[in-house]
């Protein structure tokens, strides 16, 4: 399976055959949405509070006598029954919303979409970014003959400093390295656009 190559102009160059180690792997839906699922939960803050009964302003004395009313019995108006009152059983702010997921499933489950995205003819490479001159007109030029519309994930190697800051000034680019690359990137952004170095680098550390 090879891909197609482009340089910084958008010339296509000689495609490049791909690793059947990375970008064979079978299919798994099941994983993919499991280690999406765990990623999104780790991003979660637990930054919820709600006030309890002590915690609410309110007077602490018995709202009306226990007895002769007729009413039911209640003492605070803080409680939780009545409006303006505290919440029962509500987040404290110590919520605890982290996942964890296996190293190996969480490579299956990233060769799985790489994979796939692959073989929909989703992922291009880009030669030459060590000589980027670091404007954004020229990475806008360039994805703009890759792919016009979706959006993009671009992975580049953390050197390529000037490539990587021109692009990420892109609404629809997503720029990530090697080492940060997930499969919650791969899921939001249709096409994929490495560096010949990231490729290589990429291949290098999943082929094993």
């Amino acid at each position: 399976m090879t891909i197609p190559v482009f340089n910084l102009s958008g010339k296509d160059l000689t495609p490049i055959e791909l690793d059947k180690k990375v970008f064979g792997a079978k299919l798994n839906p099941q994983l993919i949405a499991q280690a999406v699922r765990v990623y999104l939960s780790n991003q979660r803050s637990s930054s919820a509070h709600t006030k309890t009964r002590g915690e609410v302003q309110g007077s602490t004395r018995k709202i009306y006598k226990q007895k002769g009313t007729g009413r039911a019995r209640h003492g605070s108006i803080r409680a939780p029954i009545f409006v303006g009152g505290g919440i029962a059983h509500g987040p404290d702010g110590t919520q605890n919303y982290k996942l964890k997921m296996p190293s190996k499933m969480v490579k299956v489950a990233l060769l799985s979409i790489l994979s796939q995205k692959a073989h929909s003819k989703l992922i291009s490479a880009v030669k030459g970014s060590k000589d980027a001159s670091g404007k954004t007109k020229e990475i806008a030029t360039l994805i703009s003959k890759i792919a016009p519309k979706d959006k993009i994930l671009l992975v580049t190697e953390p050197g390529q400093t000037k490539f990587r800051l021109s692009a990420r000034n892109i609404d629809r680019v997503l720029v990530a390295t090697t080492s940060s690359l997930n499969v919650y990137q791969m899921t939001v952004c249709p096409n994929v656009i490495f560096t010949t170095e990231a490729l290589v680098a990429l291949e290098t550390k999943y082929a094993a």
